[in-house]
């Protein structure tokens, strides 16, 4: 009877190896760069941008046009109602028409003005548009995070139940106590709660990445997928150089500095007069003959430049010596995130070819030693739990430091304004 136990135990160990404890998701995944196109397209955020890009391009050339003429009609020495107009004489009748001419060169430096700030508007728009697909894209591998824990927590429910399978057949023939019985079924209770936390946690997360794409909130998203490869080996004074061109934030700061140049050169045209320039001309008769016309002429005088125009100037000047220093402020700041998003990258990767290569492996090995151990009746449990719990914890640390990887490539991707993956 007792070898027929015996036989019995062995028969649930090789059961136990034979099957497979990968736990596998059937459906199929969730791309990213099918996200990203969405998001591009139909996110609120962005449209709105966008168009108020394409509204500040319409100002463009109305900042460049004249001020309209003016039209008029006068009628004097008017008798008897006001509404009587044709009891004036002809001659007393005149059409006018005047118009404002700006000096020389102030409508088309108005007109860079307008663009330039169109340009700022542009590049503000890239900036949301490149926060928006950030925002995306760690929400993805948030999500991609939370299926590995629940995965990995499954796989460790399974080795659980399966070693409480055995565990109960050896309890049985008195070769597990009844306190290690206890404590395999308390951390399989543990792992079924966990696991429905993880996916309660995994909603929100889908939830979080559907309002980025403006769509039903409980739509259901299938599995993201994350490559595993590390390959990023850009040197940092590339992505120095990549900062300084493409960086959304940084065009904003110099386009800011071009428009202070072209208000500074407009605040030094006010010292020069604009022109009026109108015709008169009188008596319009019936028929349609003109009698003689007037001509006028007349230029606003800068008089109070002491107080007026020569304040203009001096704001001009410091406003662009402002955007200037502000410039250069800001292009240290993305140079310093610039750096520490590459020092984040490095050490991810290094924290990943640690994992891979060596403690993943050692841990693996140290499981078939300890489950061989088992086997054969000679293998203590509780280590054996301890090892497994350690080698899901080692894997889930690997997953995250490939997510973290991708995460820094992905703000550097935002900060260098291109994409690396």
């Amino acid at each position: 009877m007792y070898m027929l136990k015996k036989f019995f135990i062995l028969f649930l160990i090789n059961i136990f190896f034979l099957t497979n404890i990968n736990f596998l998701y059937s459906q199929n995944t969730l791309s990213l760069s099918t996200l990203i196109q969405e998001v591009k397209n139909n996110n609120p955020e962005i449209k709105a941008a966008k168009l108020r890009w394409e509204a500040s391009r319409a100002r463009v050339p109305q900042a460049k046009s004249p001020d309209d003429p003016v039209i008029g009609f006068t009628f004097e020495k008017a008798k008897g109602s006001p509404f009587q107009l044709k009891k004036t004489m002809p001659e007393d009748r005149m059409l006018s028409f005047s118009q404002m001419i700006p000096w020389f060169g102030r409508l088309p430096l108005k007109g860079k003005i307008a663009l330039v700030e169109s340009q700022m508007i542009a590049a503000d728009y890239k900036n949301k548009e490149l926060e928006v697909i950030n925002e995306l894209k760690n929400t993805y591998f948030d999500l991609f995070m939370n299926y590995k824990e629940i995965e990995l927590n499954k796989q460790s429910l399974i080795f659980l139940e399966n070693i409480a399978k055995v565990s109960e057949a050896k309890y049985i023939v008195n070769e597990v106590s009844q306190e290690e019985l206890f404590k395999i079924n308390l951390e399989i209770a543990k792992l079924n709660n966990t696991i429905i936390n993880l996916r309660e946690s995994l909603k929100s997360k889908e939830t979080k990445i559907n309002s980025l794409l403006n769509k039903d909130p409980e739509a259901p998203l299938m599995m993201p997928t994350l490559n595993e490869d590390i390959s990023f080996d850009k040197n940092v004074d590339f992505l120095y150089e990549l900062t300084l061109l493409n960086n959304p934030e940084l065009a904003i700061f110099s386009y800011a500095i071009e428009k202070n140049k072209y208000e500074k050169s407009l605040a030094k045209k006010s010292f020069f007069p604009d022109l009026m320039a109108g015709i008169v001309m009188r008596g319009l008769a019936s028929g349609g003959a003109i009698g003689p016309w007037d001509l006028m002429l007349a230029i606003t005088v800068p008089l109070w430049f002491w107080t007026k125009q020569r304040y203009q100037v001096k704001e001009a000047v410091a406003n662009l010596e402002e955007a200037q220093v502000a410039y250069e402020a800001m292009k240290n700041k993305a140079f310093s995130n610039t750096k520490d998003l590459y020092a984040k990258i490095e050490i991810a990767k290094n924290k990943i070819n640690l994992y891979k290569t060596s403690l993943i492996p050692l841990l693996e090995s140290s499981i078939q030693s300890s489950l061989a151990g088992f086997r054969s009746g000679r293998g203590d449990l509780m280590m054996l739990l301890d090892t497994q719990r350690m080698l899901i914890e080692t894997k889930m640390n690997y997953y995250r430091a490939i997510v973290e990887y991708n995460m820094n490539l992905a703000d550097l991707e935002r900060q260098t304004g291109v994409e690396f993956q």
